[in-house]
């Protein structure tokens, strides 16, 4: 039963383990997408062609509206980090618990073990004491 329950622990621990890999690898995306967005907007200069102030004001509206995407870019970014920490917390919770099982069915193990052994110890001391008294009876 406890080897039962111990089997959908680690299955449950398989499950936040691949989720986390999964919230790990999305955080990544959106880190890199971020980091492109930065560049793009780094790289938007005002060049020789802009020559009149709507042009100039064009740009500047422009980047006024990527960096408020940066900024909603970075939000989500941290978003992801702070749901990837908590996963990972959750992960090590579930492992600990998981090892927790694995010790308590060790231990019930060994001493099943040691049951065992004593009876057959105690059976060969019957045995042994059974020939003693035949062997003391014969003579």
């Amino acid at each position: 039963m406890l080897d039962k329950f111990k089997q959908l622990q680690q299955q449950k621990l398989d499950s936040m383990l691949n989720e986390q890999a999964l919230l790990k690898q999305h955080t990544e995306q959106e880190q890199q997408r971020l980091a492109q967005l930065k560049q793009f907007i780094d790289g938007m200069q005002t060049n020789n062609q802009m020559r009149s102030a709507l042009d100039l004001q064009n740009l500047a509206g422009m980047k006024h509206i990527l960096h408020g995407l940066s900024q909603q870019q970075s939000e989500r970014v941290m978003q992801l980090q702070g749901d990837q920490s908590r996963q990972q917390h959750a992960c090590v919770q579930q492992l600990s618990f998981t090892k927790g099982l694995e010790g308590v069915l060790a231990k019930q193990l060994q001493k099943q073990r040691q049951h065992q052994v004593k009876l057959q110890q105690n059976q060969l001391d019957e045995l042994i004491s059974q020939a003693v008294i035949s062997a003391k009876t014969n003579n």
